[in-house]
């Protein structure tokens, strides 16, 4: 008889892998919520810095048809940006922030009133820092606002007449 050799063969146990940790809801918030505030403020800035400006940039022209002569008009409006007031009566604990824009009919007195800016900014300083919180934030008292402005500085001009003035930006704070 035959002897048969009963040999343990010995297979090499199976090496454990590394545990991989499952991720967390905390880890997930660690990692995506700076990234995505970095994404933000990269956006806003591209957006304030090449999109913007390509807005406002163009002057706002539109074509105008006189009864008398038939011959359109080109009318634009020149922009006083950030004009920054403590309105009257606040002590310096709330501020406006404004921009004022103009509507002019012709090239001739947007030169007058590029030349005279520094007179123009303080007439609207004036106006607005004498006005208070109730007289910027009720409408009816804004068209007021408007028409005050309009008539003073319609009465430094020389060379034509403002015909409107429009607020793109009024911020009370």
């Amino acid at each position: 008889m035959a002897k048969e050799t009963t040999g343990t063969t010995t297979t090499p146990a199976p090496a454990e892998a590394p545990k991989s940790e499952p991720l967390n809801i905390k880890k997930i918030l660690i990692i995506s919520i700076p990234i995505i505030l970095v994404q933000i403020v990269l956006l806003y800035f591209l957006f304030a810095k090449f999109i913007a400006p390509g807005m406002s940039a163009q002057p706002h022209a539109k074509e105008e048809v006189t009864a008398e002569n038939a011959v359109p008009e080109q009318t634009q409006v020149m922009v006083i940006k950030d004009i920054i007031v403590n309105p009257a009566g606040t002590n310096g604990t709330r501020f406006l922030l404004t921009t004022v824009g103009m509507e002019i009919p012709s090239p001739e007195l947007k030169l007058e009133l590029e030349a005279k800016e520094i007179q123009t900014r303080d007439i609207l300083n004036t106006i607005l820092t004498s006005k208070g919180l109730e007289e910027l934030t009720v409408p009816q008292y804004k068209e007021l606002l408007r028409k005050e402005i309009l008539e003073k500085l319609n009465s430094t001009l020389t060379k034509g007449k403002i015909k409107n003035i429009y607020f793109s930006k009024f911020i009370i704070q």
